[in-house]
């Protein structure tokens, strides 16, 4: 437990509003120094960027100090009513203020006084116009705090707690694009679509939570993204789990005939699917030759005077059906082209169909060990 001394309270020295003063100060400087960089070299991208970081991080911190400042002024009034309440203590008791202590600059009901070796319980009424002293026991040696020194205000805490989960939060979407093998964010299908959202909430709803922990909220993350490679692995390894995760290109046009069930199995209207084409500049679906709509809902046109899009058989060790089924090839035509070739579709980590009509494979390293993929 710790007690602060008279001296401490009645002459509370801020040393971090002078820190906060002195940052301001130089950050200035600073901002000054980048902007005349900045103006003399404004072909350089680099002095921009900096120039815009130093202002923000200036912009920041003044405002922090503001808020400390604000602070302040509202804890000051009850700081002056703390010292007169152990000033009357003092007299009372007959202490010196040398040898009064406190457990709270403000007002606080139940708050511990120290009158030389005796200790006392101070409790207000609801107003806080009265309080009454009752003498206690301490259970265990204070800390008598004398002097002032460098020390983070609850607010400063907060920020402090806040930066830390937006930065667990920035290195873990960082891993999540990096180990995914995405450059970006952008969804490329369903999962990912529902890991931006989730992750977005996570973070979200936990870096203004004061009663999540930062090691609390690095278990959160852990968890989801546990969850997001299982799934990957998962549909990596069954072809009947990535179709229903994932789904599958579909041709919604072709050869300027539009299949009506199966822009209704997937859920698109008339007007939906008239809208993707004219965002490609097509006006009339007579003039398609091809459309499919891709996993990511995005709808690829290939116009009749264009050349036909063409979609690999295999990815990842997993036939395409759809696509084999438009060339009018089963599974077992298909695996019958690649042992042909020495290797089975599970081998097999891309495979096309070339301009001759030719298949041509890309193999998967020979020492890699394959999961069998359920059908």
């Amino acid at each position: 437990m710790k007690l602060y001394s008279y001296s401490f309270i009645a002459h509370n020295f801020h040393f971090t509003n002078y820190i906060f003063i002195a940052l301001i100060i130089v950050i200035a400087l600073v901002i000054i120094g980048t902007g005349i960089f900045y103006y003399r070299n404004r072909s350089n991208l680099r002095f921009r960027s900096l120039f815009i970081l130093v202002t923000m991080l200036g912009a920041l911190i003044i405002a922090m100090q503001t808020g400390r400042v604000f602070q302040q002024k509202n804890a000051d009034s009850q700081t002056t009513q703390t010292v007169q309440i152990m000033r009357n203590i003092s007299k009372q008791k007959k202490v010196p203020l040398d040898q009064m202590y406190s457990s709270s600059n403000n007002l606080v009901d139940g708050m511990t006084i120290q009158a030389g070796k005796d200790a006392y319980v101070v409790h207000f009424n609801t107003d806080m116009t009265n309080y009454t002293v009752t003498p206690t026991k301490l259970v265990s040696q204070p800390q008598h705090v004398n002097s002032g020194g460098f020390t983070w205000s609850s607010s400063d805490s907060q920020y402090g707690t806040i930066f830390l989960k937006f930065l667990i939060g920035f290195i873990m979407i960082v891993l999540q694009i990096n180990l995914s093998g995405k450059g970006n964010l952008a969804p490329s299908n369903a999962v990912d679509q529902l890991q931006n959202y989730i992750l977005g909430g996570i973070i979200g709803g936990v870096i203004y939570n004061q009663d999540i922990t930062p090691i609390q909220f690095v278990i959160i993350l852990l968890i989801w993204s546990v969850i997001v490679f299982a799934s990957k692995f998962l549909t990596g390894t069954s072809n009947t789990l990535n179709k229903m995760i994932n789904g599958s290109p579909q041709i919604l046009i072709l050869n300027g005939v539009v299949n009506v069930n199966r822009a209704l199995r997937n859920g698109l209207t008339a007007n939906q699917l008239a809208f993707k084409l004219r965002t490609h500049g097509v006006n009339d679906f007579k003039d398609v030759k091809n459309a499919t709509l891709e996993e990511n809902g995005q709808l690829t046109v290939t116009l009749n005077d264009e050349p036909t899009m063409n979609y690999p058989i295999i990815t990842d060790g997993q036939l395409n059906e759809n696509v084999a089924s438009h060339r009018g090839l089963d599974a077992n035509q298909v695996e019958q082209l690649c042992e042909n070739q020495g290797c089975t579709i599970q081998d097999v980590y891309l495979g096309q169909f070339g301009p001759k009509g030719n298949l041509d494979l890309v193999l998967y390293p020979k020492k890699r060990k394959v999961f069998k993929r359920q059908k």
